[in-house]
């Protein structure tokens, strides 16, 4: 059985000074390169934040302008329904017809928006 008692290899004069906390040379470079990926990762942060409210914007822009573009048209539509027309009638259908267009256009730029990526041939790009 063999006797516990001193190594026989002397211990690494390095590791002891770090693990004494004697080596400030270590723990600066390792609080520098943390410190980095902190500030890497905070920079990273605030460019996604700016790009979710730059996308919010524009796709809030593109919806007051087709609300403000439909609304004479809506109106005028539901005017002539209560009016007595039909809608079956010319103008009610290209009203209609308006409609359903603009909004398939608006839900496009949403989830394109959404997957923050354009369109390419009806897919999106991966990047």
């Amino acid at each position: 059985m063999k006797q516990p008692g001193p190594p026989t290899n002397p211990p690494d004069p390095q590791m002891v000074e770090m693990l004494a906390g004697m080596n400030a040379a270590a723990d600066r470079q390792i609080v520098q390169r943390t410190r980095r990926a902190v500030m890497q990762a905070a920079a990273d942060l605030r460019e996604q934040r700016r790009r979710n409210r730059r996308n919010i914007a524009i796709v809030s822009m593109v919806f007051i302008a087709l609300s403000a573009l439909l609304t004479p048209a809506i109106w005028s539509t539901i005017d002539d329904y209560f009016g007595g027309e039909q809608f079956f009638e010319l103008p009610e259908m290209i009203t209609v017809l308006a409609l359903v267009l603009f909004s398939a256009v608006l839900g496009v730029l949403l989830i394109s928006f959404r997957d923050q990526g354009p369109l390419r041939f009806g897919r999106h790009e991966r990047r």
